[in-house]
């Protein structure tokens, strides 16, 4: 009777380490799962701050971009100004975007870029 009790002694211990066990991987699995959410939230703020950001860069990027074309049009009535005689016709060829080749203006195109 005593090899009885000392195996019921066994296997309760026994259930109650298993018991323990799965108590922590419990834990383990909350404390991942609560790990996971923090992350995917982090994950979707960051992805709204990037969206927000690329956006600000396009409004910027066009900014610039009529910034740039207002201030060459500054320019040509400033030139209209200091040169009266200037050929207007000659003076409406010209384009913030051509480029000088061989003493030339040439139109900008992207591929030559």
């Amino acid at each position: 009777m005593s090899l009885n009790w000392n195996n019921r002694q066994t296997f309760t211990d026994e259930i109650a380490h298993l018991r323990a066990q799965v108590a922590t991987q419990m834990d383990q699995l909350a404390s991942s799962l609560k790990d996971k959410e923090e992350a995917v939230s982090q994950r979707d703020a960051l992805t709204e701050e990037k969206n927000s950001l690329e956006e600000l860069v396009e409004g910027l990027q066009i900014e610039v971009g009529a910034r740039y074309d207002s201030g060459f049009q500054f320019a040509l009535e400033q030139l209209k100004i200091v040169f009266p005689d200037l050929d207007e016709s000659k003076l409406g060829e010209l384009d913030a975007l051509n480029k000088i080749v061989d003493g030339r203006l040439v139109p900008f195109t992207a591929d030559a870029a």
